[in-house]
């Protein structure tokens, strides 16, 4: 447990990083639309947020139907129904957040400064990791596709058991 703590304490100190390294006045200089790539980065931090709760906390349960929202006293606190599947309401947030930063990334003159330089390289950063995102999901299609696919009982139970959270330890593999 305290291997995750450092690797999360060193991951949001690496998010932070490039907000402390960048001029404090780069939106009077160089380039515009820092409101828009401001929000656009919270609305990615809250994709990344909302998944992240959902999938592995069990204070919300979510599931894929019409919309619904309950609350309740004991676990799991909060129960959600929306017409979207978590991943799709996730990869939508993040893709959304992505494109409202694009204008900013674009409208910079000189990426010489210390600003220019952090702004591309988180430029960079984010296509990254949209495009290991748009390839996760395409393994997941392929995943999925290959469990309905598949005829071994064993091998249905141990995907089912990863996909639902468990591990492949817990079949003996």
């Amino acid at each position: 447990m305290q291997k995750n703590k450092m690797i999360g304490i060193l991951f949001i100190m690496l998010i932070i990083l490039p907000l402390v390294a960048a001029d404090d006045d780069y939106e009077n200089k160089e380039a515009q639309f820092g409101g828009l790539a401001e929000v656009g980065f919270a609305v990615i931090t809250a994709g990344i947020v909302l998944y992240s709760l959902v999938k592995r906390t069990p204070f919300i349960e979510y599931k894929k139907g019409r919309f619904f929202i309950a609350v309740s006293p004991e676990m799991p606190f909060l129960r959600l129904r929306a017409p979207l599947s978590l991943l799709d309401i996730h990869h939508l947030l993040v893709v959304l957040g992505s494109l409202m930063t694009l204008p900013h990334f674009i409208s910079c003159q000189d990426y010489s400064t210390p600003a220019g330089l952090t702004g591309l390289l988180l430029g960079f950063i984010l296509l990254i990791e949209n495009i290991s995102g748009f390839y996760g999901r395409y393994l997941h299609a392929k995943v999925e596709k290959l469990r309905r696919e598949i005829s071994s009982p064993y091998l249905k139970e141990a995907l089912k058991n990863s996909e639902d959270g468990g591990s492949f330890t817990s079949l003996g593999l």
